[in-house]
Order: structure tokens, then C-alpha cells, then sequence
């Protein structure tokens, strides 16, 4: 009596892995991590971003925010209408009038459109 004794996808594994699919791997794996990290920013471009921001709230001008989306940098465009200050978080009222809540953490850039 004999018994099928089937390793299933284990058996293609080998076959299918070559040394340069293993580097590729690799390297590919390597360059999704170094775009999913954020840019550290240092104090003196967070108090810059406070400024241009405040700036903006006060003149009532259009603003660029730039976000950290998991890597791959989102724009998001209209004027901060008001800022919590225990949350930290932006309330941003679009061009069609509706509002985005914002962390001030995901922020990686801000440009004040005069």
C-alpha cells in the first residue's frame, strides 16, 4: 500500500528561485523601506511651518500642504480655517467647501500661495 506524499508548493520553490531573483528580492524590499520612512524634521523648520501657517490664518491666503502618505508625498490644497491646540490637529476647508481634518505630525512641507 503506498501513500501519495505531496509537499504541494513547497516542491516548485527551488525551481522558481534563482540567485538573481533572491537579489532582486531583496533590493526591491530594501527600496519599499526607504520610501515608507518620514522625514525627520528639526525644530526649526516645524516653527517655520508654524509661521507660515499662522501667516496664512491671519491674511486668509491659500495654502500647499505636503503629507507624509506611507512614502509617496500627497498635496493637499486650501486654507486652515482653525488649528486645536491640544490635539494638534488643522481643520482645512477645500476649494469645494468641504473641510479635512489634518495632524500637524503628518506635515512635511507647507507653501503659502500669495
Amino acid at each position: 500500500m503506498s501513500t501519495i506524499r505531496d509537499r504541494g508548493i513547497i516542491k516548485w520553490k527551488a525551481a522558481i528561485m534563482l540567485s538573481e531573483h533572491k537579489a532582486l528580492n531583496k533590493k526591491l524590499c530594501e527600496e519599499d523601506n526607504f520610501l515608507n520612512k518620514k522625514t525627520v524634521l528639526d525644530d526649526y523648520q516645524v516653527e517655520k511651518f508654524e509661521n507660515n501657517i499662522q501667516y496664512a490664518m491671519e491674511y486668509h491666503l491659500h495654502i500647499i500642504f505636503i503629507l507624509h502618505n506611507e512614502g509617496n508625498p500627497q498635496e493637499l490644497h486650501g486654507h486652515c480655517v482653525y488649528i486645536h491646540p491640544v490635539t494638534k490637529e488643522l481643520r482645512i476647508q477645500k476649494k469645494d467647501s468641504s473641510f479635512e481634518y489634518i495632524k500637524f505630525t503628518e506635515i512635511i512641507g507647507v507653501l503659502v500661495v500669495d
